[in-house]
């Protein structure tokens, strides 16, 4: 049987670990590789602990022993202590390794590894009130009530209080209790763009043949599958909104995903291009990006040939994932205007 690999990093959950599964591991190489890479994401993040699940190993017991600690001995002190492979048998985590408090959460990583389909983090819902807050305000539909944006997010009013709450100034409060920005919220934005990878779950699709499809091409092939949880951001999505932006073409297709549950079936990749294959290396070009939208309405846009579209936001903070900060930053200057405009109009 072919070793199926499982990886998954809980970037907001209080447990803050990487978790890697390899299932039916026959070869120390393929060890000696994993434990590398893993260690090597740990070398640049010293806040997370990384977890290598070896689930029904065929490597003996004492074999694996020996290669886990030759390479940890090899490794710094600070990231070699961080580094815990653990084992499973049978479906259940074996004794040693893992911490206490991870024991549940490694538990339901082999179990739900096992399933088809990928398994995405939760997500950062006062996050996401901010994102539609300033979107509603760019689109020149504000003021809303918090029982809106917690309608439109999926949460909580207390939630959204204390969202709106860690804006401080920068929000406008009415009588009769609805809010807006009173200007761009440059310093949340600023916080949001740093710690983007964290709040924002995407999966990076690059090429693995020796000649990969356009962003056009992917792009008309989207449109074949008339789904109705998938739109266009990134580059096609800000041309869309804002047609002067400098740039021609586009580096990658960026997709927004729109997932009600934990776990989603990315089958339909391989509909856009067979040669599509996730990648982890920030040095290597994505041709696709996938932005999972987990709030309960992802606002997004249909044409009139009945194409979705994701909002300004989403695509603003798509370009700058991209890389494109030129771009990026033109892009954000039309939007502010644009809102600032209507400010001075109302």
């Amino acid at each position: 049987m072919q070793m199926q690999n499982f990886y998954i990093e809980f970037m907001n959950s209080k447990n803050a670990v990487i978790i890697e599964v390899k299932r039916g591991l026959s070869a120390l190489r393929e060890l000696r590789d994993a434990l590398i890479k893993l260690a090597v994401s740990l070398a640049r993040d010293s806040g997370k602990r990384g977890y290598l699940i070896l689930v029904d190993p065929k490597l003996n017991k004492d074999r694996l022993a020996s290669e886990i600690n030759e390479i940890k001995s090899a490794l710094l002190p600070d990231v070699a202590k961080r580094l815990l492979p653990v084992v499973s048998k049978k479906g259940e985590i074996l004794p040693g390794g893992a911490r206490l408090e991870d024991a549940g959460l490694l538990q339901r990583t082999v179990d739900e590894s096992g399933e088809s389909g990928v398994l995405l983090p939760s997500s950062d819902t006062q996050s996401e009130v901010f994102l539609v807050l300033l979107q509603q305000w760019i689109a020149g539909k504000t003021p809303m009530t918090s029982k809106g944006l917690g309608e439109i997010v999926g949460c909580t009013y207390r939630t959204v209080s204390a969202a709106l709450h860690r804006l401080g100034p920068a929000i406008k409060r009415f009588s009769n209790r609805s809010v807006t920005f009173r200007y761009f919220p440059d310093q949340e934005w600023k916080r949001s763009l740093a710690v983007m990878n964290k709040i924002r779950s995407t999966i990076r699709y690059a090429d693995a043949s020796d000649q990969p499809r356009s962003s056009e091409s992917l792009l008309r092939r989207l449109r074949q599958l008339r789904r109705d949880d998938i739109a266009v951001g990134g580059v096609f999505g800000a041309k869309r909104h804002y047609p002067d932006l400098d740039i021609i073409g586009a580096p990658r297709l960026d997709l927004c995903f729109h997932v009600s549950g934990a776990r989603v079936d990315l089958d339909f990749i391989r509909l856009l291009d067979p040669a599509l294959e996730r990648t982890r290396d920030p040095h290597r070009s994505a041709r696709l990006a996938l932005h999972f939208m987990r709030r309960k309405d992802p606002l997004f846009d249909r044409d009139n040939e009945g194409f979705l579209w994701a909002d300004e936001v989403e695509c603003l903070l798509e370009l700058f994932d991209a890389g494109l900060e030129h771009q990026a930053l033109e892009f954000q200057s039309f939007l502010t205007a644009q809102a600032n405009k209507r400010l001075v109009e109302d």
